[in-house]
């Protein structure tokens, strides 16, 4: 199966459609939700990655992930 060509598109779509801008929402996201996010590919040249549930990523599709950490209060040894 070949890949798709990426139509041209605007700069700004661009921008909103790189692995840059998944990876920072991917990080929005894990801090609003206090949970594991990942970024995923999608073989869709108009939305290339997807946010979802890291627990949701397909392991061959994933490309990123971001991992919380619920250390707010360390503990005092």
């Amino acid at each position: 199966m070949s890949e798709v060509p990426a139509p041209n598109r605007s700069p700004k779509r661009g921008r909103l459609c790189s692995i840059e801008n998944a990876n920072r929402v991917a990080t929005r996201v894990a801090e609003h939700i206090a949970t594991d996010t990942a970024v995923v590919k999608t073989g869709n040249p108009l939305q290339p990655f997807r946010v979802v549930l890291a627990s949701k990523a397909t392991p061959g599709r994933t490309v990123s992930r971001v991992v919380t950490c619920n250390d707010d209060d360390p503990e005092v040894q």
